[in-house]
């Protein structure tokens, strides 16, 4: 009861900030040490802290209350970099928070040369602690098809001593007393044999999240890690708030502003519409505060790659529309370890470069499977017609099929003689004189006249809803929605007045490939190679009994593997675990 109370006060403390006027401005301490309720921490349990170019980097977050170690119900969006030695930001993600878990994967392109980088990650409300108030852990990436290795031999010896004397140690608060074990049902196996891996909960305090990776042991990978146990040693000191940064709350948060030259504009109040266009498209309307700030929470997937947003009163015209950029992160005091190549290193390097090539040319005979969002239903609801017009007769213009096929919608001209769409509403309803609105694949289109000049042959379908649909303060009289074949009209549709930005939208999920040998699969298999160097990652392995199994497969690699658990019981408590066996 007493959380739903506090998330309760912080989405007061959310929309009643959503009204302050203060961007760019100091805002008022929300406590008497001047540091925002509810604190978040992030861990990032990833695969390993050494990847080689055209390998994966899978990784899990845990979004964490700070006070107990629990997962987070404030931020539903965490982001995630990897940054070089330059500290500049190479790869870019972000990462939707299911009930305080995320999970996706770095795909490490051959562009990037080899280097000491470090993967950091945090929480928009995270950063009100500091900008440099983010999760980091060090990884090496190593290009083998470059001769340009000479990064790791640029330290000193001493460097590379004091750099590993700094990093975080393994040991920790929760080391003992764990109430979750690992048991494997043998210690020695063959290539491509099952292996059963039983996690057991010594009692009910075991149950909770968490991810596992089961990776062959790297003899070049440093052996010190960050883990679930130790991983608030690598967080600063808390900062007091400068300027307020808004917790995303439902989701996505995009942060725009309407400005104008012409003083005797209003800013306040104007409504904008927002498009995220295509097959399974997001409309929302939003509306300005007294400063020409506007807000945009989306919680549901989209698909399209850029946001359209157009100022939907008289004098659109006089309004240049901008969304706010990614927050700045503070990377100057970000310390680099070490990693050290030598000649010996040099076999096992050209070795597992031939098997990841290996590997990434017959990737489509075992792929991972990218989980599709879920549809978005039509924001106009039920009660509407729809025409195929395949199921009709075909005319040649849009002019015309709305003539002659569909009912309860006319074109006329208004006083400065351009057409507009009109929608008759359901009785005992009397005419409103308001407009509908009109889309096209998604698009806003405040110029109707842009539908009627499309060809009738690229139509697929033609949706209408005669219901009124009210946003704020603006009404409109019916929803005209036409959708063709391609859904790409958005693709070429420009206006002056309009604001088309690319999206920086976050990771689709995915269900991880797991290889089988079971049954008719071991001949199915038997012709293809398997140089699996990762057997298995289950990014968000949740225990709600005090046995689960796993199986899986060993590959033709041969050598010491290592089965890794990282996560949290329900009650806040960290659990690292390992377990090692061999493959001959």
């Amino acid at each position: 009861m007493k959380n739903k109370i506090n998330i309760i006060v912080l989405v007061v403390i959310h929309f009643t900030l959503l009204q302050m006027s203060a961007q760019g401005t100091a805002v008022s301490p929300m406590n008497n040490e001047g540091l925002v309720p509810h604190q978040e921490q992030v861990y990032v349990h990833a695969n390993t802290k050494l990847v080689f170019v055209g390998e994966y980097l899978y990784y899990t977050i845990y979004c964490l209350k700070d006070n107990t170690g629990q997962l987070s119900d404030v931020s539903k969006i965490a982001y995630l970099k990897l940054v070089n030695e330059n500290k500049e930001v190479v790869l870019n993600q972000k990462i939707k928070l299911t009930d305080g878990i995320g999970d996706s994967n770095f795909f490490i392109p051959s562009s990037i040369p080899s280097g000491n980088y470090k993967l950091i990650a945090y929480t928009q409300w995270m950063l009100n602690n500091g900008r440099d108030y983010f999760y980091s852990t060090d990884v090496t990436v190593l290009n083998p098809y470059t001769s340009n290795q000479a990064v790791f031999r640029t330290k000193s010896a001493y460097d590379l001593i004091k750099s590993v004397s700094k990093s975080p140690s393994s040991q920790g608060a929760g080391i003992f007393n764990v109430p979750v074990r690992l048991e494997l049902n043998e210690s020695i196996y063959g290539t491509r044999q099952p292996v059963s891996l039983l996690i057991s909960s010594t009692t009910l305090e075991g149950l909770g999240n968490y991810s596992v990776s089961v990776r062959k042991v790297d003899e070049m990978e440093a052996q010190f890690n960050t883990s679930s146990l130790n991983y608030k040693s690598v967080y600063p000191q808390k900062n007091k708030i400068e300027k307020l940064i808004l917790p995303e709350l439902r989701g996505e948060l995009l942060i725009g502003n309407v400005t104008t030259e012409n003083e005797n504009v209003n800013k306040k109040n104007n409504a904008l519409g927002v498009s995220f266009p295509g097959k399974e498209y997001l409309f929302k309307l939003v509306t300005t505060n007294e400063k020409g700030q506007f807000f945009i929470n989306v919680e549901e997937d989209y698909n399209t790659e850029e946001v359209y947003v157009q100022v939907l009163e008289e004098d659109a015209e006089e309004y240049s529309i901008e969304l706010k950029p990614e927050e700045n992160l503070k990377l100057s005091d970000l310390k680099f370890d070490m990693f050290k190549l030598d000649r010996e290193m040099e076999s096992q390097i050209e070795e597992r470069s031939i098997y990841n090539q290996i590997e990434n040319a017959y990737y489509s005979s075992k792929p991972d499977t990218i989980l599709i969002g879920k549809p978005n239903s039509r924001f106009y609801g039920e009660g509407t017609t729809n025409y195929v017009l395949d199921e009709y007769t075909r005319f040649p213009s849009i002019k015309e099929t709305f003539v002659e096929v569909v009912e309860h919608v006319w074109i006329q001209d208004n006083k400065e003689g351009k057409p507009e769409f009109h929608v008759r509403p359901i009785a005992p309803y009397v005419e409103s004189g308001k407009l509908p609105l009109v889309f096209v694949d998604g698009i806003l289109l405040l110029d109707h006249e842009r539908l009627i000049n499309l060809s009738s042959a690229q139509v697929e379908s033609i949706n209408i809803s005669r219901n009124q649909h009210f946003y704020g303060t603006r009404t409109f009289q019916g929803v005209v929605d036409v959708t063709t074949f391609k859904s790409n009209f958005y693709e070429n549709y420009y206006t002056d007045n309009m604001l088309a930005q690319k999206l920086f939208k976050p990771n689709e999920s995915k269900n991880y490939y797991q290889q089988s040998y079971e049954g008719g699969l071991k001949d199915d298999y038997k012709r293809l190679p398997d140089f699996r160097y990762q057997l298995i990652w289950l990014p968000n392995f949740n225990t709600k009994v005090n046995e689960e199994k796993i199986e899986f497969y060993t590959s033709d690699i041969t050598g010491e593997f290592e089965v890794s658990l990282e996560g949290f019981t329900n009650s806040g408590k960290p659990v690292s675990l390992k377990k090692k066996f061999s493959v001959k």
